[in-house]
């Protein structure tokens, strides 16, 4: 891996992929395994579906990681970006990014990364050969 940000096939995101109701957040808070890292903590549960079904993320950035809204965006942005290029090597799941102040002022390739390796830890990336 180089300096640029890694990219796995087609990588547009999809309005499916990306848990939107609260019920969806609860879901994945109840009943996933927590993954923590240094930048973020990573909570992954099982998809409904795993045979036809999709990775699926969110994003959790509270008014406790940055007062200030353009750094919370930030954060967001990065993790939507990074997971966007690296979804078509996840298995199908619900997960959930939670971030950490140590996200403040990092790259796409350190989000990339740490998101590759929470993944992994928790067997839910798919290794290229």
């Amino acid at each position: 891996m180089g300096r640029d940000p890694v990219q796995f096939g087609k990588a547009t995101l999809k309005k499916e992929e990306k848990l939107c109701l609260h019920s969806e957040f609860d879901y994945v808070r109840c009943s996933g395994r927590e993954f923590p890292g240094r930048l973020m903590l990573m909570v992954v549960a099982e998809s409904p579906n795993p045979s036809g079904g999709i990775p699926r993320f969110g994003v959790i950035c509270s008014r406790r990681f940055s007062g200030k809204a353009v750094i919370r965006n930030r954060a967001r942005r990065l993790i939507k970006e990074s997971f966007r290029l690296i979804k078509n090597n996840i298995r199908p799941c619900n997960v959930l990014f939670i971030t950490r102040k140590a996200l403040l002022g990092k790259k796409l390739l350190d989000v990339q990364k740490e998101m590759m390796y929470l993944l992994a830890k928790a067997n839910f990336w798919i290794k290229n050969d």
